[in-house]
C-alpha cells in the first residue's frame, strides 16, 4: 500500500478505466468497478474508502434520470439545488 486506503482506490479505480471501453453502458461500468475491489472482505475503512472512490468515479458517468441517490452532485447540480433552495416563494430575492 503506497498511500492512504483512498488514494489506493482510486488508483485501482483509474488502471480499470484505462482497461474499459469509452462507450461501456452505465450498468456495466457499475459492475466492472464493483468486481474490481482489492481488499478482501467489504468492511471497515478499506471498504468505505473504495465507496467514496467508487461513487466518485461512476458520477462523470452517469445521468441526472439515472442518478442514485448515494452519488455525489456535479458541481453545476449542486449549484443549481443551492440557488433554488435559496430563493423565496413567488420569485423574489429581497436583496438589494
Amino acid at each position: 500500500m503506497s498511500g492512504s486506503w483512498y488514494d489506493d482506490a482510486r488508483a485501482v479505480i483509474a488502471e480499470l478505466h484505462v482497461a474499459l471501453p469509452a462507450d461501456l453502458p452505465f450498468p456495466e461500468r457499475v459492475k466492472a468497478v464493483r468486481e474490481a475491489y482489492p481488499y478482501g472482505e467489504r468492511r471497515r475503512w478499506p471498504y468505505k474508502a473504495w465507496c467514496r472512490a467508487q461513487r466518485e468515479y461512476l458520477s462523470r458517468f452517469v445521468t441526472t434520470k439515472q442518478r442514485p441517490k448515494n452519488l455525489p452532485l456535479k458541481p453545476l447540480e449542486q449549484f443549481i439545488e443551492t440557488s433554488t433552495k435559496s430563493e423565496k416563494p413567488g420569485g423574489t430575492n429581497d436583496q438589494a
